[in-house]
């Protein structure tokens, strides 16, 4: 198997999968039968989604990174925080810029260059979590325009420097695998305080939408299970991911 550009990683990427297209990467992973670790990484994507079932719409061959891995062996509580550690392991590769929207998308300029989803998977009595990462690398500003993304942006746009995906695929499993091996050992607590320098959302007055309720609070911290701990009328409250959507009160931040 060839070794993915600038990779240091041991065993996350040490399988790793190329294709040209496909409808969605994490969808690949979950069908198939493959070791911990496994990465698949795709030209292009045409079924991709988001959180809560929204659409990911594909950009052109080489304009953005579309790359799922596979981890066995995974607990209940690991999957409220797994979006949050592969959102921090990505904030590393894009730079010091790169900040994260409480859990996991990336901002650059405070627009969203890269969208995390993680999924379960349940074989027998297996339990696995797949995570897909999707990153706008090399679309020019006015493919944004065009597709009528005023929220987003890639690197290119907003740093003026194309990175190839499969050099960008070897830096992301750099930052990924020691995170997820340290996780392992010692659970989220040594990752809080890197988490919340990075995170944009706390300080700000944000909605809260769940279900058909919208509430407006202040988001002041994170839990130490990974939940956005907000503020309204002098009490706090925690949401967690998956369960509501938090907006800026002012735009997408």
């Amino acid at each position: 198997m060839e070794e993915l550009p600038v990779s240091r990683a041991v065993w996350c990427g040490k399988h790793w999968i190329y294709l040209d297209e496909v409808g969605s990467t994490n969808d690949y992973l979950k069908k198939g039968d493959f070791p911990d670790g496994t990465v698949v990484i795709a030209g292009r994507q045409t079924a991709g989604k988001g959180r809560r079932g929204k659409s990911w719409s594909g950009a052109p061959t080489g304009q953005a990174l579309y790359l799922s891995v596979l981890f066995h062996s995974m607990k209940p509580d690991d999957m409220g925080l797994l979006p949050l550690l592969c959102g921090l392991a990505a904030a590393r590769t894009l730079g010091d810029a790169a900040r994260i929207k409480w859990p996991n998308d990336v901002l650059l300029h405070q627009k969203k260059v890269c969208g995390i989803l993680c999924e379960s998977r349940i074989q027998g009595s297996q339990v696995s979590a797949v995570c897909g990462i999707g990153i706008n690398l090399n679309q020019p500003a006015a493919f944004f325009v065009e597709n009528d993304l005023p929220h987003a942006t890639s690197l290119l746009s907003v740093t003026g420097e194309e990175r190839p995906v499969l050099t960008e695929a070897g830096m992301l499993l750099d930052e990924l695998e020691p995170i997820l091996d340290q996780y392992r050992r010692e659970g989220f607590a040594p990752f809080l305080p890197a988490y919340q320098a990075l995170c944009a959302t706390l300080g700000r007055q944000v909605q809260v939408i769940r279900a058909q309720q919208t509430v407006t609070a202040q988001a002041v911290s994170i839990a130490p299970d990974g939940g956005l701990i907000c503020s309204k009328d002098g009490e706090t409250f925690v949401i967690r991911a998956g369960e509501a959507s938090v907006r800026g009160l002012y735009g997408y931040l």
